[in-house]
């Protein structure tokens, strides 16, 4: 299928959240757009497929079991023996010298699809599929086709992080005491189904309705990626729809039904509850 673009990535459901650019020896990513809190909650998605494209043709297409902002280190200082994120380094240095831009795609889906009991990963079944179809010259290849990564392999690659992850990252996050408060009592509902609806006042510092949010835990337990749904609501306040299962077992691993979570709005896309003290 010739003559695929970074146009029907677009339509598919992957984000333009920013680009590659010169920083001293090695590279670094930079996130832009309007939406840039929405592009920062993508980039710390696990699970994403994410996609490099030059003048619109789309250049390599990976996957990560990790976030990408985590994968990306790699790319920016690659090891010895690492061949995917060498050969990815060199290219984007290669167009960058030449006074090209590399567009940084990211797909994070956020609904949950399921098999029976089972759940599918809806960007790990697309990896194949998009390499076939967009045949990216800057994936490795194989008798001449291109190939993935194995993910396997993945964690085992990455060398430890040094240096800024990239350039000129938003601060964000708010400051000790600027997060908009917020409570969560535990009706029945919440508390099995993992429901959170922050209330009108807290909707306010939201983003729109849509947006994916990231809901984080004071504990250290792993984020989870859900959707602000401004429908689902009369009043138009937001309510978190998407991943829900996972909220709900961190929420029975340390409440009751009818306790209280203090609950924080960080940005526009992103709440923390707080564990029980």
């Amino acid at each position: 299928m010739p003559g695929l673009t970074k146009e029907n990535l677009i339509l598919i459901g992957f984000a333009d959240v920013g680009a590659w650019l010169p920083s001293g020896e090695t590279i670094a990513f930079k996130l832009d757009g309007k939406k840039v809190t929405v592009n920062d909650v993508l980039v710390d998605t696990s699970n994403a497929l994410y996609a490099f494209v030059q003048s619109d043709a789309v250049q390599y297409i990976g996957k990560t079991t990790q976030s990408v902002r985590k994968r990306f280190s790699g790319y920016r200082n690659p090891g010895a023996g690492q061949r995917t994120n060498l050969r990815c380094n060199a290219k984007i240095k290669e167009v960058l010298s030449a006074g090209g831009e590399v567009r940084i795609l990211v797909f994070t889906p956020i609904p949950d699809l399921r098999y029976g009991d089972y759940n599918i990963n809806l960007a790990a079944g697309l990896e194949d599929s998009l390499i076939k179809v967009f045949d990216p010259p800057w994936n490795g290849r194989d008798k001449g086709k291109p190939v993935t990564e194995e993910a396997e392999r993945e964690r085992a690659e990455e060398e430890v992080d040094v240096g800024p992850a990239e350039i000129d990252r938003p601060q964000k996050l708010a400051a000790a005491g600027a997060a908009f408060p917020f409570e969560i009592t535990l009706g029945q509902a919440y508390y099995h189904q993992g429901l959170i609806n922050p209330g009108i006042k807290a909707s306010q510092h939201l983003g729109e309705d849509g947006e994916p949010i990231q809901i984080s835990f004071d504990d250290g337990t792993e984020p989870v990626t859900s959707s602000i749904n401004r429908k689902a609501n009369a009043n138009g306040a937001v309510r978190v729809v998407g991943r829900n299962r996972l909220i709900s077992e961190w929420l029975q691993q340390h409440y009751k039904v009818g306790d209280v979570v203090l609950a924080s709005v960080l940005d526009p896309n992103r709440i923390r509850l707080s564990a029980p003290s």
